[in-house]
């Protein structure tokens, strides 16, 4: 008999290691039915925003929809690649660069026509 019950409690040793197990993994692991459709919409967000970039939008409108589309890819990393959060965030690096070099630039402009020291309170 002790065998038998060294048998059984080996058995429920297993069982509450397993069943452990499964609940840890259970807790840590991404729902795939809400991920799934998670990753439909994000997917048809990101298609919408890269369909309305065109050539001839105003640059300011252009960098909307390119953060636009780094945000969608950055904040549904389980949807994307490496490679698409890579370059989104590149995107949006190169954004930001864009923006500070066009304010600098504006500022140059400004000091270059200020001819008189009224004319700096503009800048």
């Amino acid at each position: 008999m002790p065998s038998a019950a060294r048998t059984l409690g080996l058995i429920a040793a297993a069982v509450v290691l397993a069943g452990g197990g499964f609940a840890a993994g259970r807790l840590t692991a991404s729902e795939h039915a809400s991920t799934a459709s998670d990753c439909t919409e994000a997917r048809k967000l990101y298609r919408e925003y890269i369909d309305a970039v065109t050539p001839d939008q105003e640059p300011a409108q252009q960098r909307t929809n390119g953060r636009m589309v780094a945000n969608t890819i950055l904040q549904n990393p389980a949807c994307f690649s490496t490679a698409d959060r890579a370059s989104a965030q590149t995107i949006l690096d190169t954004i930001d660069q864009g923006v500070q070099e066009d304010a600098l630039n504006d500022l140059k402009e400004c000091l270059a026509d200020a001819t008189d020291e009224y004319s700096w309170s503009d800048c």
